[in-house]
């Protein structure tokens, strides 16, 4: 395993959460390098570990107002539904 794949946790969390500038913080804390060789190994990373954008019922999950919309908006559905089947 790579030396900038063995990322500290906190680091792969920050990414994980979109955080990249926070990323990059916590890396030169944790490494004592410069910002240019810390946004090198976050980039380097990225390109090994690309982002997985949630779909279907991983955004649902996700958060629980997005869960709640699609409640509504299926139960909205089924009311609908059953006043134009009439």
């Amino acid at each position: 395993m790579q030396a900038e794949q063995a990322l500290p946790e906190d680091v792969r969390r920050a990414l994980r959460a979109g955080q990249r500038a926070r990323a990059i913080a916590l890396l030169r804390a944790h490494r004592t390098i410069g910002a240019e060789e810390a946004e090198a190994q976050i980039d380097r990373y990225l390109e090994d570990n690309p982002p997985i954008s949630l779909r279907g019922p991983g955004v649902v999950a996700s958060s629980k107002l997005n869960a709640l919309i699609w409640l509504i908006l299926i139960l909205l559905m089924g009311l609908a539904y059953l006043l134009l089947a009439d």
